[in-house]
């Protein structure tokens, strides 16, 4: 033997080897068994992890999803609200428009007049035709009443369509009476 060479010399008592390979065992077993327990017990805490961690987010988005549904649903009555508004709202426009304007109808016929002929008698025809009494003092009055009449068949007063005289007479009373139907526009 040379010095420097390590000899593997084993002088222990057979029994001794065999405990110490069993302790060696025992050691290289209890390593791989922490070891595998290690990495049970990490991989049993990331699935309980995402188990709970899942449901959580689950919860999370489920409660916006919900939110949002609520906020559509929400708008979606109020756009329907605002459409059936705008629609009433066209329909009440569209009555108005028709509508027949009784008093602005009573106006614009004593505005065809002046202080020299004043409408005495209104009546409301079926057709929305009036017929009217104008009361002319003397021939001076008549006289206005012609050329306001013409004036209104030309489309020179707002409003009125069309006027026809249909009588005249000279009351007792020293004045001119005379009966016409006026059509509005």
């Amino acid at each position: 033997m040379k010095t420097g060479d390590v000899l593997n010399l084993n002088l222990l008592p057979s029994q001794a080897k065999f405990q110490a390979a069993k302790m060696k065992l025992k050691a290289i077993l209890r390593r791989y068994m922490m070891t595998a327990l290690f990495i049970w017990l990490a991989i049993v805490t990331v699935v309980v992890i995402l188990f709970f961690g899942s449901g959580l987010i689950l919860n999370v988005q489920n409660k916006k999803y919900q939110q949002a549904l609520s906020s559509y649903q929400s708008l979606s009555q109020d756009i329907i609200l605002n459409q059936l508004l705008k629609y009433r709202a066209k329909v009440l426009g569209q009555v108005l428009k028709e509508r027949f304007e009784y008093s602005s109808a009573f106006e614009r016929i004593n505005s065809i007049f002046s202080e020299k002929a004043k409408v005495s008698n209104f009546e409301l025809n079926e057709n929305k035709s009036f017929v009217i009494e104008v009361v002319a003092a003397d021939k001076e009055a008549i006289n206005y009443v012609e050329s306001k009449v013409a004036e209104a068949n030309e489309g020179g007063i707002e409003g009125i369509k069309k006027i026809t005289m249909n009588s005249a007479s000279f009351r007792v009373s020293g004045d001119w009476s005379v009966g016409m139907e006026v059509v509005l526009q």
